[in-house]
């Protein structure tokens, strides 16, 4: 009210509340060659941090420019449980629950897949209206692979923002396998009660699957206070990893060893340096894995978590 009181339409007044904003000095953290631009779409892309450009630089020139294979061995076979580990402090999950590598699409297919092979004899698969459409292809997809049997239903929204658990209630029966859902809806920023909707759908027998893209980095999670199941995310967004970066998947330890990725590549192998000619799943987390991280990006991410998890984005 104070402010409003004072308020004037110039540019010494912004000014000075430039001055007073106590998050100010964040904007220093990041990349801006346009002085006077304003970015808002952080949604979509996340502003660059001013770290992330050196460390590009030495993963280019002196990792790979330098070092050549050695890399491999002083810190880029580890490089994706590194990363995990902080986005699991991110999402109130546990590093051994986090896989980093491949696309969000990807990585829906594979736990949607181990999901409803895991819960067989159960036909419907459940999303929302306000879900993102890539998600709902997916879905839809993996429906025409399972066959006629199979079926995508959505929950809807009377009023394009929000989806009421009565809608929810409705379209989840004991005939679902998984739910998928976004714990933020992009359209509209509307927010599920993970608990809440978690419970019910474990009524149901069902499992659920999270979308966290639009939520990690910019509100408060906590899967395992939530009781989630699997969860999905990337980190271009308020992650701030870059274009394209990697995305990341999260199982509760008590499914491990219950899912079957229907992707299977030498990185979620047993023992991938053994190079044998069949296939035997790892152990844990690593099953989820598939092929060789892509390090370049996978190495820009760190910098926005350090910076996100130092301003107190974790739980």
């Amino acid at each position: 009210m104070g402010i409003l009181k004072q308020f004037s339409p110039d540019h010494d007044f912004a000014l000075k509340l430039d001055a007073e904003d106590q998050l100010s000095a964040i904007r220093s953290s990041f990349y801006f060659p346009e002085k006077n631009t304003i970015y808002l779409d952080g949604n979509s892309l996340g502003r660059l941090p001013n770290k992330t450009r050196d460390l590009i630089k030495n993963v280019v020139e002196f990792e790979w420019g330098t070092q050549l294979i050695r890399s491999w061995n002083e810190g880029w076979y580890e490089l994706s449980e590194k990363i995990s580990s902080k986005i699991a402090r991110l999402i109130g999950a546990d590093a051994n629950e986090i896989a980093t590598g491949d696309s969000t699409s990807l990585n829906l297919y594979k736990l949607a897949i181990a999901a409803v092979n895991l819960n067989a004899g159960k036909t419907r698969i459940v999303s929302d209206e306000l879900n993102f459409p890539t998600d709902l292809y997916v879905l839809q997809g993996i429906a025409s692979q399972m066959g006629s049997d199979y079926e995508v239903v959505l929950a809807k929204s009377s009023d394009g923002q929000t989806v009421p658990m009565e809608e929810l209630e409705r379209v989840v029966d004991e005939n679902t396998a998984v739910v998928v859902l976004s714990s933020v809806a992009f359209k509209s920023a509307f927010m599920y009660d993970m608990r809440t909707v978690t419970e019910f759908v474990h009524s149901k027998g069902a499992l659920i699957i999270w979308d966290l893209s639009h939520a990690a980095g910019a509100v408060n999670l906590n899967l395992h206070d939530a009781g989630t199941d699997m969860a999905i995310g990337c980190t271009y967004k308020y992650m701030n990893g870059g274009p394209g970066s990697p995305a990341y998947l999260y199982v509760a330890e008590h499914l491990h060893d219950k899912l079957i990725s229907p992707v299977w590549g030498w990185f979620g192998e047993e023992n991938p340096f053994a190079f044998n000619l069949k296939y035997t799943a790892a152990a844990g987390i690593r099953r989820f894995s598939i092929g060789t991280p892509p390090v370049l990006s996978l190495s820009a991410i760190e910098p926005g978590l350090i910076y996100c998890l130092k301003q107190g984005c974790s739980i």
